[in-house]
């Protein structure tokens, strides 16, 4: 695909997005669709939310467009676009009636059944011969579950999300380019250049919140991402696993520390490292712009993976020390400031 086309997408997905979470916001005003500060939240003045959509429309529009160009590509482009679409319906529905946690939960579980029974049936899925395949469809329906709302959860200062869906799809992008499913790289851009234009708007102080309509629609993306490119383009999933180490590992051993605690881990909380660091007086901007820098260094090593100059459980153990000196540098400066 000539560079020209890529530049093109990248570059009118930043602009449309840019325009269009501006109208959202306005669209979000008059609703009165903001997010009042409270304890659990880390912003101070109400804020408009829903501005993840124009995200989102990067992905349907040239999901759409890439499956015509490459219609060998079309059963997958459109199971990111409904699994995308639908994610984001379920969203826009939350913030603007606040469903409750169970419901939610539950149409969650429905949308990744889905989902992942459209990829086992598709041609050409190469699923590991050593699990059976059942314990391997509950594994990536959680999977898909989890990360549409650890990525909702990890959505809470300014710029953070919308930083990690840049990197985050910039590495894709590269990958499926590589692989041969440059549909799927068209989409990847198509994000990246979104996020670029959303964080315009969501940068701190933010003017706009992405909203669950983006959050866990990303969230979802970027897990059926990883289960397309591991499933059809031979991109190991330790790959994507550490590529998506910041939210994974900051999500998941916050969980599994307010579970031990016996605490109400389903209700909101201001527990995340990335909420601490702030907590502990960076900025919003700092917080950022660190996460930016450990997720080009660990898109670096999964791409070192990927081309065969690590292997997996190096790459593992160097992502894995990265992270863990992260937080116990967090750790460590919260103690400090109580003490």
């Amino acid at each position: 695909m000539p560079i020209w086309e890529l530049l093109l997408v990248l570059v009118s997905s930043m602009f449309v997005a840019y325009w269009l979470t501006g109208l959202t916001r306005n669209y979000a005003l008059r609703q009165e669709l903001l997010d009042i500060p409270n304890q659990r939240s880390s912003h101070s003045v109400p804020t408009p939310r829903g501005g993840g959509v124009s995200i989102i429309v990067a992905i349907v529009v040239a999901g759409l467009l890439a499956a015509w160009k490459y219609p060998d590509q079309a059963v997958l482009l459109l199971l990111l676009i409904t699994t995308s679409f639908t994610y984001a319906l379920l969203g826009w529905l939350d913030d603007h009636i606040d469903l409750s946690s169970l419901s939610r939960f539950l149409v969650q579980i429905l949308i990744s059944v889905f989902a992942i029974s459209w990829l086992f049936m598709t041609d050409g899925a190469s699923l590991s011969g050593h699990v059976p395949a059942q314990l391997l469809a509950i594994t990536a329906v959680l999977w898909v579950v989890w990360m549409a709302n650890l990525y909702n959860f990890m959505d809470g200062i300014d710029g953070i999300a919308a930083i990690e869906a840049l990197v985050l799809s910039a590495a894709a992008a590269v990958w499926f380019g590589v692989q041969g499913g440059d549909g799927i790289m068209i989409v990847a851009l198509a994000v990246m250049g979104a996020s670029a234009g959303f964080l315009g708007w969501n940068w701190s102080p933010a003017k706009i919140f992405m909203g669950d309509v983006g959050s866990v629609a990303l969230g979802a993306f970027f897990a059926v991402l990883a289960l397309v490119g591991s499933s059809h383009y031979g991109i190991p999933i330790t790959a994507f696993i550490v590529l998506y180490g910041v939210f994974l590992v900051d999500a998941t051993v916050t969980l599994i520390k307010r579970m031990l605690r016996r605490e109400k881990w389903w209700q909101a909380h201001r527990s995340h490292y990335y909420q601490r660091a702030v907590q502990s007086g960076w900025s919003h901007s700092e917080v950022s712009l660190v996460v930016l820098v450990i997720d080009i260094v660990l898109a670096t090593l999964a791409t070192m993976l990927i081309a065969g100059i690590l292997s997996e459980l190096v790459t593992l153990l160097l992502a894995s020390a990265i992270l863990a000196s992260v937080i116990i540098l967090i750790d460590l400066r919260c103690k400090k400031q109580q003490s």
